[in-house]
């Protein structure tokens, strides 16, 4: 008989290969809708927006409370996708492309509106405040509802780049490199080390949820 230890372990492997089988699928399916867009296809846009707006549209709760500025930052990055669709690269992923236009956008409306002089100004007003939900998050099918809570309680305790990059990686399912150009980063090992930062925080404040940081780990790369 297999312990229940081994079967968890199992569980958790089964589901990490399952996300990268996911992942795979859905590369594919974003480059046929991408190269559908590119040719013109309304339809493709459509999907491109059903895809991702919601999801853009939560990153930029979590930054700020404005919902007017939000809504005008996701609006002029399809604007400006559908204007530039000829010059972007299908290399590059449509979600990368929109996170980290939308992130520029909204950071550029904010200090218009004089809602933030710099980027430092997030932490000061407690911005950045991750918010598990439950409609799209890659990995937020391995959690319970007790464990959301307790994850999202422990990850708003830690510093806003922190949040954010948590953010990014599990729950957007964003690389290293992808997270290092939308939050401005030099080198890409910058991101690596403020994620590992990030979940030695987390380590601390979850010593008595191990169950969630074995979820976690199995998702670091």
């Amino acid at each position: 008989m297999i312990p229940s230890k081994e079967i968890e372990t199992f569980s958790i492997s089964d589901s990490k290969y399952a996300k990268e089988m996911d992942a795979a699928a859905h590369a594919e399916q974003e480059s046929g809708i991408w190269r559908e867009f590119q040719q013109g296809s309304e339809l493709a846009l459509a999907k491109i927006f059903k895809l991702y707006a919601h999801n853009l549209f939560n990153y930029g709760r979590q930054i700020t409370a404005h919902e007017d500025l939000v809504n005008d930052a996701i609006q002029d990055v399809f604007y400006q996708l559908i204007k530039s669709k000829h010059k972007i690269s299908t290399a590059n992923s449509i979600k990368y492309y929109l996170f980290s236009s939308f992130r520029r956008r909204l950071m550029r409306l904010l200090k218009q509106k004089r809602k933030m002089i710099c980027e430092e100004n997030i932490e000061k007003e407690g911005q950045f405040l991750m918010s598990i939900d439950p409609d799209y998050h890659s990995i937020q099918t391995m959690f319970t509802l007790d464990q959301k809570k307790v994850l999202e309680e422990a990850c708003n305790q830690l510093p806003v780049r922190q949040r954010e990059i948590l953010s990014l990686y599990f729950f957007e399912g964003l690389s290293y490199k992808e997270i290092a150009s939308v939050m401005d980063f030099s080198q890409v090992k910058s991101a690596r080390k403020l994620l590992y930062r990030a979940l030695d925080s987390l380590n601390t404040r979850l010593h008595k949820h191990k169950d969630i940081l074995r979820i976690l780990f199995v998702f670091v790369a």
